[in-house]
């Protein structure tokens, strides 16, 4: 019977659906510290009445914990071990080098007529054209805008990110300093950090679109405007910049928070019996100024960070408020499916890290709402999936036919039945210190093996090792901070033994697929 309603509801999208709109958001780096998600102390009105309006999917997942392989993997629908793509930059793991037939959600939508609008950040730049500031995978999309208004009295920012006057004028006299001295790329950049001149945190009393997130809500009103009238569906993809380093937002935004009162990571070590390829030497917050090169982080500097990082989720939230409240205005808001995903998490001084780049719980788990479908309201599930599953649950919300051959599963059926199971587990993987982890996520535990040797473009564990060389093993009901790994352990035997079976049959899967059917 559960089966019949859930073909019945699919049959009749199919024939209301055809025409709906979507709404695109990406937001870099965030993790689900709303107050939606359970943390009370957050101001994210605006994601909280999406969230009210459709699902919650509590126990998402990305593919890699790190911007560019996870916007890969969700825009094509498949796992990165599918398709091969591991990092970014440097010429390495180009989107159209490696696979230049490969199908994109916005492509998708463009091929079946609707107008595919983007600005900010969709892909990561490093992975198609490399232009920061101009189009990302041009045949995606009708139109991409590299360049957004700011504010016409304050400008963008300068010197990348700051708007602080004793910033700049710093960063201009260490930039000649550092030219002097022969340097340049990375390492004048390095220079100039280290000494001050790209801190971590700004607060400073600017209008909203005195930062290039203001700016790129700009364009999506803009956008939104030139479809009031217009029978044409449209695909329109946001892409937020922060709460990505360095937190720089309104001073009203910090002014929401008391510093004092934020609470710090309860637990800064690594987990016991966990291997050093868990985790790597780089730090994303020591490579800005005022947080140390090595050695403990403050405490001071630590809530710091922390009240930078939520400062940043509001206003990236009031963003949001804006773009649903213009829905409205133009009357577009019923006929707009709404999906809101973060690339990745972030770990907010855990294991005392303030980045990315693990396969640990705060790095893997990313924030996935999605609203106005009609079905579900304020609904939670807490089946584990992938953000690879966007795609296809594009597809079935707006009536397209879901490409042949990806690795994502539809989950319209949660948004129908939030109790439903989607799938078993998540998967993710992170290559670190010539290891690659793959992580498995079922609804209660972790498992992750590390396999020695892996090879760029395309790894294959089996290849090299049948048995991983390391295991880890987290239980999140008794030990939902990770302290601990229970591999090994003999009260875990059974469980253990299912998630490595669910962990062979990943690899099996993505390593038996891989290439072949793109």
């Amino acid at each position: 019977m559960k089966l019949f309603s859930i073909l019945i509801i699919l049959f009749c999208s199919s024939l209301t659906a055809k025409d709906k709109n979507v709404l695109f958001i990406a937001v870099d780096d965030l993790k689900p510290l709303l107050n939606c998600y359970g943390y009370n102390y957050a101001v994210s009105p605006n994601i909280d009445k999406l969230a009210g309006d459709g699902t919650i999917f509590s126990n998402a997942h990305c593919q890699q914990a790190i911007c560019g392989p996870s916007r890969v993997s969700l825009l094509t629908g498949y796992f990165p071990d599918t398709i091969g793509i591991y990092g970014m930059g440097g010429g390495k793991y180009k989107l159209r080098e490696m696979h230049p037939d490969i199908l994109t959600i916005p492509q998708h939508f463009k091929n079946n007529g609707y107008a595919t609008i983007g600005t900010g950040k969709i892909f990561d730049p490093r992975n198609v054209e490399d232009d920061w500031h101009g189009a990302q995978d041009v045949i995606s999309w009708t139109e991409f805008f590299g360049k957004n208004p700011y504010n016409q009295l304050t400008g963008g920012p300068k010197a990348g990110h700051y708007h602080d006057p004793k910033v700049l004028a710093l960063a201009k006299v260490l930039e000649a300093e550092g030219k002097g001295k022969g340097l340049k790329g990375k390492e004048l950049r390095n220079y100039m950090r280290d000494r001050g001149a790209g801190p971590a945190v700004e607060n400073f009393d600017v209008p909203d679109d005195a930062y290039k997130d203001g700016g790129i809500t700009n364009r999506g009103l803009q956008q939104l405007e030139r479809f009031k009238d217009s029978s044409q569906p449209f695909f329109l993809a946001l892409g937020f910049l922060k709460p990505h380093l360095p937190f720089v937002a309104p001073k009203k935004y910090w002014d929401l928070y008391d510093r004092e009162s934020l609470t710090l990571a309860p637990f800064q070590q690594l987990p016991a019996g966990a291997p050093a390829c868990s985790v790597g030497d780089y730090v994303e917050a020591r490579t800005y100024g005022g947080v140390p090169k090595d050695g403990q982080i403050a405490e001071a500097t630590q809530r710091e960070l922390i009240h930078g990082y939520l400062a940043c989720v509001s206003y990236i939230d009031a963003q949001i408020g804006r773009l649903v409240a213009k829905l409205k205005e133009i009357g577009k808001y019923d006929d707009t499916v709404i999906v809101l995903w973060g690339d990745h998490g972030f770990h907010l001084g855990d294991k005392h890290l303030f980045g990315k780049h693990t396969n640990y719980e705060e790095a893997t788990r990313s924030p996935l709402i999605i609203s106005n479908t009609g079905m579900g309201s304020g609904a939670i599930c807490d089946s584990p999936v992938n953000l690879i599953d966007i795609f296809p649950t594009l597809c079935d919300l707006t009536g397209l036919a879901t490409p042949q051959g990806i690795d994502g599963v539809s989950l319209v059926p949660a948004l129908d039945d939030a109790s439903v199971n989607i799938q078993e587990y998540a998967s993710s993987l992170y290559p670190n210190k010539g290891y690659m982890g793959i992580a498995i996520r079922t609804k209660q535990f972790r498992y992750v093996a590390w396999y020695k040797g892996w090879k760029k473009p395309g790894w294959c564990g089996n290849r090299y090792r049948k048995e991983p060389e390391f295991v880890e093993l987290y239980d999140y009901v008794q030990d939902p901070s990770e302290t601990k790994n229970f591999s090994g352990q003999a009260s875990y035997v059974e469980i253990e033994a299912r998630m490595r079976q669910l962990s062979l049959q990943h690899v099996a899967y993505t390593q038996g697929k891989q290439f072949r059917e793109l």
